[in-house]
């Protein structure tokens, strides 16, 4: 604010402001003030500058604080225009604060700004960018970029005015349009490069940050030669000591780190890059970040900022070596040992990025060995103080549990439920149900665990856990006695009962208490449960009285069992719930006739039709509504790791019994970090099976699983032979490939019809016949609360009635197991030997057939950078390509385009040509959960002319159902893909070289006329 300390009017206003008593005197101050200015500025043309800067400065002062103001702008853009520093300074300040981006008045100052920017005034050069810098918009990008741009690639500018431009030029880019550029490789590669030689440290700090927001916007493609750059820039920083000549001056050493935010920033840029294909620049690479990866403070307590600046470099290092596949064995081994130690550290930032960094390299056999060598410095952290870490800590130790350390891990989370954080036993209870379905080595063992979950947290647990249980226990023969025995020692041991477990010990002593009835007598039974009914609610009370009379039905000649039923249905008939009211007289009509009416209207459950698990998907909207996007991408992450393991050769046993244990697919924003995941189960030994929902495939729940089926499955139809109507293309690829469609193909041809027989067989095999269906989120209770019915029985439970002559509301009782097959053990606890994974038939899938024209789809991609090259009703393939010098990189991005079903021996194998080296840069991911994505990467390289004839290939290999595909692609490459263009001649040299061979032209033909 120069020359404001001469302004007596502003002083004295200011220290007017400050004398207020009160607010009330100071509004009343500001308001006579505002009025004076409001009424000097509707006759501005006799203010003077000085009168004019003073207004203005008192706006400002206003504005500050916190009071509107709605005029002045016009005034404050007239300031702009002026030729002196003090008024530019003033109109720069004021448009800059009181004024955004979208304001109408900012138009009157771009051409002043334009001026300001060609007038070779270091001054106001400088207020001109800042001011840009700061509320610049679509529009100033479009008239402003071509200046900004000289100022960069001036070579009088000085640093002092360049940095001010690259951070404009940024603002300028992230303000326009993606498919409108500001900057093109071609051209401002060579201006980076320039840039990034400079000595400047503030200058290379500006640059970078530039360079990594064009990084992350547009990706590597074309600036690969700023690669070698960023290098020099880390060895002058890191490897160089200050007595060899480092050239850090002291302004730029925060606490003796240099410039630390530059070095994190080049690290974080360099992540964006494939690993350098010279050996120096991959010998300096490797150098640079065995240093930043070995140097971890220790002495945090003495000089924490010190420490803070250090770690901040070092988690960019550990960034850079794990999340790349192409590093050196050794090098990743030091970064997994310095990960695993900075668990140990005291400060809670640290242990956070620590388990963050974990969370997401969990896909890896090293880091996940190094995560269980250090389980025990996770489960205390789950303890520590911060809420932050606890949580980070239990989304780490969910991601790598597996059949091999489930029993362990879960034990270890129901103990830590007591303790727990009272916002996190939700989340808690939740992993813990879902580890326990997916990894029970033994049903016992998942009995026993989902009782004592119910029994602990029953608060927390919601209705889809104890239906889920519920569910489980009726599928299994074996576990139904066992079941019976569990609750009714846990109704014994008395205390608090959950709403939940009441609802769980309705459901099984009703069912099941008859399999316990000579250790435990039904009318100790109904005792247990009658001293729940006080405190429960509707809905639970109809799952006891289903209960009361079930058990009452299985000792009728218990005259006082027989009081005490009729006496609470009795009670329950003058309930204010028209559902109780309908059950007690019903139920009182049943017991009037126990034995006539028992055979007809009360009979055993049936088996649940097989079904995908709710929790996955109830995890995952749990983890969405997160505000935190930092904690909301982590989470979106453990629960794609764990849809993907589903998928796997060691299946869990939720899937060895039919059960898609996959999720629903994530939101767009997750595929960077779905990637990173991985697959847990894929680097995990193949564990015990135990098939939760029985193998009884002659139950007569297996009709009701064929209709359900057979409406909801979208093969289903094909496999019966009905035509089915073309679907439009999903195109996963939109956002990333643009928006114009790949050429069309022929349309398939229907495949041939099969036997009806073969398609109900099909609809009743396929696990994922609810998914799209509403049947996919029915409950156990599907008529209405407290009902039993079935979800295929519903539409009839409705009309349920006590009438002799009504059609009977239940199917008829399950056929027992066949002699051998699974529930045939003697040992009702679940031996391990009793439990092998029943034959499931696959789903009849047709054959996949390509829905682009492959031809055309090639030859699009001889001149673009990115595009679909494969496409059919299962899949969707797209490439992005990258060229530098006589090296590329082909990704290629697999989409999984099914929202049921995973793509399973996913593989994908290059072939070299004469002329370009083709090698896998990435693995292939083996599984593709529905919805997901996944990359592999294709490294290209040039020995000899390019020949579009004789191009690289491909094969790209995958498994749905019944259907293997083998599709071989061609790589798009041509000839121009390996040309660069000549930045050494500069621009006059051309247009002079231009020139001659024009006018030589000319001449020629002028003398061919006169000829």
């Amino acid at each position: 604010m120069s020359k404001t300390v001469y302004m007596r009017g502003l002083n004295n206003f200011i220290q007017e402001i400050r004398d207020a008593k009160n607010h009330e005197q100071e509004a009343q101050r500001v308001e006579k003030e505002l009025a004076k200015i409001r009424e000097k500025f509707g006759d501005d043309k006799g203010l003077t500058a000085y009168d004019k800067r003073k207004y203005v400065w008192k706006l400002l002062y206003i504005h500050m604080l916190g009071y509107n103001i709605d005029f002045g702008h016009k005034q404050a853009c007239d300031l702009i225009p002026k030729p002196k520093y003090k008024d530019k300074q003033v109109g720069y300040m004021a448009c800059a604060i009181l004024m955004s981006e979208n304001d109408e008045f900012l138009r009157l100052s771009i051409n002043a700004v334009h001026v300001d920017l060609i007038s070779r005034n270091e001054a106001f050069e400088c207020l001109a960018l800042n001011f840009v810098g700061s509320v610049g918009g679509r529009e100033m990008a479009e008239a402003l970029v071509p200046d900004i741009l000289k100022l960069l690639s001036n070579g009088s500018s000085r640093p002092l005015v360049k940095k001010r431009a690259a951070l404009c030029l940024l603002r300028m880019m992230r303000r326009t349009p993606p498919g409108q550029e500001v900057v093109h490789p071609d051209t401002f590669c060579s201006i980076l490069n320039d840039l990034l030689e400079e000595r400047d440290l503030g200058l290379l700090l500006s640059t970078v940050t530039l360079l990594l927001g064009i990084l992350a916007r547009n990706g590597p493609a074309g600036y690969e030669p700023t690669q070698a750059r960023l290098l020099r820039i880390l060895e002058r920083m890191i490897l160089v000591e200050e007595s060899a000549g480092r050239d850090v001056p002291p302004e730029y050493l925060f606490y003796g780190v240099p410039c630390p935010w530059l070095q994190s920033k080049t690290l974080r840029a360099l992540q964006h890059f494939l690993s350098p294909e010279i050996a120096e620049e991959k010998t300096l690479l490797n150098s640079i970040l065995e240093t930043v990866i070995t140097t971890v403070p220790t002495a945090h307590k003495s000089n924490p900022n010190k420490a803070n600046a250090l770690h901040s470099i070092t988690f960019e290092g550990l960034q850079l070596v794990l999340l790349k596949n192409d590093c050196e064995p050794t090098l990743r081994a030091k970064a997994v040992e310095t990960l695993s130690r900075l668990l140990d550290s005291e400060q809670a930032n640290v242990v956070y990025l620590s388990l963050e960094m974990l969370s997401r390299l969990t896909s890896a056999p090293d880091v996940l060995a190094a995560i269980r060598e250090r389980t025990v410095t996770v489960m205390s952290a789950l303890k520590g103080p911060d809420a932050n870490v606890r949580r980070k800590a239990l989304d780490l130790l969910f991601a790598t549990c597996d059949a091999s350390n489930a029993e362990a891990l879960v034990a270890e989370l129901l103990e830590y439920f007591g303790e727990c954080d009272y916002t996190l036993k939700e989340e808690l209870v939740l992993k813990i149900a879902i580890l326990a379905e997916k990894f029970a080595p033994t049903v016992q063992w998942y009995v026993d665990t989902a009782l004592a979950l119910l029994e602990r947290a029953g608060d927390f647990v919601s209705d889809d856990i104890w239906q889920r249980t519920a569910q489980l226990v009726t599928n299994n023969d074996s576990m139904q006695q066992y079941a019976a025995r569990e609750v009714v020692s846990v109704l014994r041991r008395g205390g608090v009962v959950h709403e939940s477990m009441v609802s769980t010990a309705a459901y099984v002593l009703g069912e099941y208490g008859r399999l316990v009835a000579a250790e435990v007598a039904p009318a100790e039974q109904f005792k247990l449960l009658q001293g729940l009914l006080a405190t429960a609610t509707a809905p639970t009370r109809g799952l006891l009285y289903t209960a009361f009379i079930k058990l009452y039905l299985q000792a009728p000649n218990d005259s006082e069992l027989r009081s005490t039923a009729i006496a609470q249905f009795q009670g329950a008939s003058a309930s204010m719930d028209a559902d109780l009211q309908q059950r007690a007289a019903e139920y009182l009509a049943l017991a009037a006739a126990p034995s006539e009416q028992s055979t007809k209207f009360v009979l055993p459950m049936p088996k649940w039709p097989e079904r995908e698990s709710t929790l996955l998907r109830q995890l995952q909207k749990k983890t969405l509504v997160d505000d935190d996007a930092e904690a909301k991408e982590a989470a979106i992450a453990l629960a794609a790791a764990a849809a993907a393991s589903a998928g796997t050769s060691a299946q869990p046993p939720l899937a060895s019994a039919g059960v898609s244990a996959a999720a629903t697919p994530t939101a767009a924003g997750a595929a960077g970090a779905g990637n990173a995941m991985g697959s847990v189960s894929s680097t995990l030994s193949a564990a015990r099976s135990v098939n939760l929902l029985g193998s009884d495939a002659s139950s007569t729940g297996a009709a009701a699983a064929a209709a359900v089926a057979a409406e909801y499955d979208p093969f289903a139809a094909l496999a019966g032979g009905a035509p089915q109507a073309p679907q439009p293309a999903v195109d996963m690829f939109a956002d990333m490939f643009g928006t114009t469609p790949a050429p069309p193909a022929p349309a398939p041809r229907a495949p041939p019809a099969a036997p009806a027989a073969a398609a109900a067989a099909a609809a009743a095999a396929d696990p994922f016949a609810s998914w799209s269906g509403p049947a996919a989120a029915s409950p156990p209770a599907a008529a209405y609360p407290g009902s039993f019915s079935p979800p295929a029985a519903a539409a009839a439970a409705t009309a349920r009635t006590v009438f002799p002559d009504s059609p009977t509301p239940f199917p008829s009782a399950a056929a027992p197991p066949a002699p051998g097959g699974f529930g045939s053990s003697a040992d009702p606890f679940g031996d391990d030997s009793a439990f092998g994974p029943p034959p499931v038939p696959a789903a009849v899938f047709p054959p996949a057939v390509p829905s682009v024209d492959l031809a055309a789809c090639f030859g699009a991609l001889l001149y673009k950078d990115r595009g679909v090259v494969y496409e059919d009703q299962y899949v969707q393939a797209g490439l992005q390509l990258t060229f530098a010098g006589s090296t590329g990189s082909a990704t290629l991005f697999l989409g999984n385009k099914q929202q049921q079903h995973a793509l399973t021996s996913v593989n994908v194998t290059a072939a070299s040509s004469s002329s370009v080296a083709a090698a896998l840069g990435s693995p292939a991911p083996g599984t593709i959960a529905p919805g997901q994505q996944a990359q592999v990467s294709i490294r290209l390289s040039c020995t000899g002319p390019v020949s579009l004839a004789d191009t690289p290939t491909f094969v790209l290999s995958y498994v749905i159902g019944n259907v293997a595909v083998a599709q071989t692609l061609r790589v798009p490459v041509s000839p121009h893909r390996f040309l660069a263009p000549d930045h050494a001649i500069s621009k006059e040299v051309f247009f002079e070289q231009w020139k001659s061979t024009l006018y030589a032209a000319c001449s020629v033909r002028v003398d061919l006329n006169k000829a």
